[in-house]
This record gives structure tokens, C-alpha cells and sequence, in this order.
């Protein structure tokens, strides 16, 4: 027990460093089955696929029936997990099913598996760490065994108003204790994801209209489908603005669920991410293996984006909340 009143930077990170079952979960056979089973739907998703309409096999029809798994998978077991999974499934649909391949691919698939491993750290491991009730309550805890050290020597000594001053102090900090334990809503975790959100989703838009607003428009007037660079700078960034406005409703009308808004932001933060990304990589990929124009394959790319992250919202959320509690049956809650 500290000589002196817990609290500030030493004692907290010493808090934090006791913390590490946050960020690193023991594997065990359960953990490792569910990965396997997760490589395997992607896989058979693909091969079914491929039955069904024959045009998937295309690498970027592909990417859309391989890439929910693989997703899921970062977003439950880690970056490192998902960028190997996602490796795997590629190499392994595309030895069942060969037809072109590039580097881009693979890369894309592998980026689909580790950015919704870092968004489940940032969102859930580093949010719970700096604002969460954890540390108030164990800082509080830690300074109720330090008054009554202090009552405790008050007491030997004989001294009433000691006495009188410590014990007040001991009940102050218990009720702020109980006050804590029993408070329901996650105030500034939830106000952190929702910044973050915001944050992620207007840098996009401005990266976006940054980089056309570079570009001359004799490259737009060669396009087949939208000649007008304002329309595709519109175009582009519709999906990202329409989360945007989203995020800013589900927060003002947020009364409940906390959990899922958390981790609505978090799958919402990186499937816009992982769509600016791998629009870029699938379209370079296309023109280089499929010798089809670059442009052409960015208009294809973007027009199904919006589409692309409410679907995927809504399937990796379902999914989410279904397997996270069977992979983490024995894990405390977040807040």
C-alpha cells in the first residue's frame, strides 16, 4: 500500500500495466476452432458462390463473399489474426478455384482482416483504459485502505478529531464506490467512440476532396460513366457523408444499448476505412490484371460503397453479437 494518497500519472499507468488481459486474451482450443470454422465460411462462401454465378469467381466479386468473415474474424481475435486469416482464405479459394491473381488481391483481403483488429483495440481495449469506471473505482478503493492506515494510527494514538476526519473520509470515497458500480451508462466511452467516428469519417471526406480537387479535369473527361470531376467528388464521398449524419442521429437518440453503440462506431469506423482502402487497391489490381481502365473500375468501386458499409454493418454486428459472447464467455464486462 502507498505511503501517500493514490492518484496521478505513476499510480495510474501502474493500473494500467495490470490491465494487460485486456489487450491479450489467452488462445485456447475454443478460440483457435473459431478461427478455423471463420476461414472456412469464407472458403465455402466463395465456392458456393462460384456455383451460383460464375462471375464471382472475379477477384473483386471475390473480395465481397470472402471479405465478411475475414472481418469478423480481425474485428473478434486481433489484427494479427484477421491479416492471417485473411491471407489463407485468398491463397486457399483461389487454389480451388484458380483464376487471376495479383498481389493487390491478397493484400486487400489480408487489409480486411487487420483494420477491424485495430478498431476492436481502439474502440474497446484503449476506450476502456482511459475511460471506463475501472480505474476510478480501483483508485477509490486503493485510497479507502489509506484512511483506514491513517484511522488505524489515529486510533493507536488516541487522537478523536483524526478519528472523526478519516472515517468521514472512508465513507465519502465508499459511496463514491457504490455510486460508480452502479451507474449504468458509459458516458465518456460512449462520447469517445462517437468523436472518434466523426473524426475518422470527416478526415476521409476531406482526403477525398483534397486529392480530386488535384486533379486536372482532362481525366474525368475520358471517363465512360461521370465526366464531371464535382458530380464524382460528390460521388466518393456520399457514403462516408451519409455515415456521418448517421453516427450524429444514433448518438442524439442514444438511450440505451451502450454496448452496441460502441461497437456500432467501431464497425462503422473501420468498414469506411477498410472502403477508402480497398477501393483504391481492387481498382489498381483490376487495371493491372484485368487490363481494364482505372477510372472505370474507381466509378464500379465507389457507386456500391454506401450499400457496401450498411450491409456491412449490419451483418458483422449480427455476427458479432452472436459469437463474441461464446468466444468470451468468461470475460468481464467493458464498463
Amino acid at each position: 500500500m502507498e505511503s501517500r494518497l493514490p492518484g496521478g500519472l505513476k499510480h495510474y499507468l501502474r493500473w494500467v500495466r495490470s490491465q494487460s488481459n485486456i489487450s491479450y486474451r489467452k488462445w485456447n482450443s475454443k478460440r483457435i476452432a473459431f478461427v478455423g470454422v471463420l476461414i472456412a465460411i469464407s472458403v465455402v462462401f466463395f465456392l458456393i458462390s462460384v456455383r451460383i454465378l460464375p462471375i464471382t469467381a472475379l477477384p473483386s466479386f471475390k473480395f465481397s463473399f470472402i471479405g465478411l468473415p475475414i472481418k469478423i474474424t480481425g474485428f473478434i481475435f486481433g489484427p494479427i489474426v484477421g491479416m492471417i486469416t485473411g491471407i489463407l482464405a485468398d491463397l486457399i479459394s483461389f487454389a480451388l478455384v484458380p483464376t487471376y491473381y495479383n498481389f493487390l488481391y491478397t493484400l486487400a483481403v489480408a487489409t480486411a482482416g487487420f483494420i477491424p483488429g485495430l478498431a476492436a483495440y481502439y474502440f474497446f481495449n484503449l476506450n476502456e483504459i482511459f475511460f471506463s469506471r475501472n480505474y476510478r473505482i480501483y483508485k477509490f478503493k486503493e485510497t479507502v485502505e489509506y484512511f483506514k492506515i491513517q484511522y488505524d494510527e489515529a486510533l493507536a494514538k488516541g487522537n478523536s478529531e483524526d478519528l472523526q476526519f478519516f472515517s468521514e473520509k472512508i465513507a465519502y470515497y465508499e459511496v463514491k464506490i457504490i455510486t460508480l458500480e452502479v451507474k449504468k451508462k458509459p458516458t465518456a466511452m460512449i462520447n469517445f467512440a462517437f468523436i472518434s467516428t466523426l473524426i475518422i469519417l470527416a478526415l476521409q471526406v476531406l482526403i477525398i476532396l483534397a486529392v480530386f480537387a488535384k486533379l486536372d479535369n482532362s481525366i474525368f473527361e475520358h471517363n465512360r460513366f461521370i465526366k464531371n470531376k464535382t458530380f464524382y467528388m460528390i460521388l466518393t464521398s456520399a457514403g462516408f457523408v451519409a455515415m456521418f449524419f448517421f453516427v450524429i442521429i444514433y448518438r442524439v437518440f442514444l438511450k440505451k444499448k451502450y454496448q452496441t453503440f460502441i461497437e456500432v462506431m467501431a464497425i462503422i469506423s473501420f468498414c469506411a476505412v477498410l472502403e477508402f482502402i480497398n477501393v483504391i487497391l481492387l481498382s489498381w489490381a483490376d487495371t493491372s490484371t484485368l487490363k481494364t481502365d482505372f477510372w472505370v473500375n474507381i466509378t464500379a468501386q465507389t457507386l456500391t460503397s454506401p450499400v457496401k458499409i450498411f450491409f456491412n454493418l449490419a451483418i458483422i454486428l449480427a455476427t458479432y453479437k452472436i459469437i463474441a459472447p461464446l468466444v468470451r464467455s468468461k470475460e468481464g464486462d467493458r464498463f
